[in-house]
């Protein structure tokens, strides 16, 4: 889980721009969802593709990870907050998880729309902006409203513009994922010109945001959209490519098409983890 992070602001895209207005709109879209489910659903149910985790363990990480970033964009901090130092309030009775979630994430979004985006603050990879972060809360909420919804067992489709850029973001901030966790296995992650090959196949444009080449380096990796056949290569869903991307479901999943060297796929699975 990504707690306290730096990353480039939030792009404008070829034919999805996203920006940070527009990035808060999907984000209270995300957050109402999720609030819903913690007072329908049951919260003890499992949660597919995370081991050991329940829907409640997903509304009290997501609910958590809120009132940190919170309290982080309000202060302007310019160095990462511990967030054990900030009281989080979390119920004792997860029948409270509902209200308690849905009152966190109100509060993310106002401090979010108070706040410049271009203002400097704290973050783990690229640019430290404001920007960053109302980028990040968008895909670490969508993220976690599906597991919500799969541990539901109702899952709603990502908007293709918020899954395009989440897929864009993972790939962006990964790099920088040895700097927030010790012992993260991405450090471990390179290669010798190895392609691998994401096609959305719902996704329909003139360009190729819908396709990413990924190609592993001696020092890591490095990737585009294109339209170019890889070693290997992952077709499906631009839901499911997130939700691949993110380690929730396996390349070999009924989901997906496979083509190509399965032993890559599996390489870049057992590395390439936030």
């Amino acid at each position: 889980m990504p707690t306290l992070a730096q990353s480039s602001p939030c792009k404008s895209l070829p034919n999805h721009a996203l920006d940070s207005a527009a990035a808060l709109e999907f984000l209270e879209s995300e957050i109402q969802r999720i609030a819903q489910l913690a007072v329908i659903a049951d919260l003890s149910a499992p949660v597919p593709g995370c081991p050991n985790w329940t829907l409640a363990d997903v509304v009290r990480h997501a609910g958590s990870v809120h009132r940190v970033v919170s309290t982080l964009v309000e202060r302007l901090s310019p160095e990462q907050i511990d967030p054990r130092t900030i009281d989080l309030h979390v119920p004792l009775r997860v029948e409270e998880y509902g209200e308690w979630f849905a009152a966190g994430g109100a509060h993310l979004l106002e401090v979010l729309r108070a706040a410049d985006p271009r203002a400097t603050v704290y973050s783990w990879a690229g640019v430290p902006t404001v920007a960053f972060w109302i980028r990040r809360m968008l895909h670490e909420t969508t993220v976690h409203r599906l597991d919500a919804e799969r541990a539901a067992g109702r899952v709603e489709p990502v908007d293709q513009t918020v899954a395009i850029d989440g897929i864009d973001e993972f790939l962006e901030n990964l790099p920088f994922v040895p700097q927030m966790r010790a012992g993260s296995p991405v450090r471990d992650l390179h290669g010798d010109g190895e392609t691998i090959h994401l096609h959305a196949t719902d996704v329909s444009s003139d360009g190729d945001d819908g396709e990413w080449l990924i190609t592993l380096e001696p020092h890591g990796f490095r990737w585009s959209h294109a339209h170019v056949k890889g070693a290997a290569a992952v077709r499906g869903s631009v839901t499911d490519l997130l939700l691949f991307v993110w380690g929730r479901r396996k390349s070999d999943d009924p989901a997906f098409a496979l083509f190509g060297d399965s032993a890559l796929l599996a390489y870049w699975s057992s590395k390439a983890v936030f």
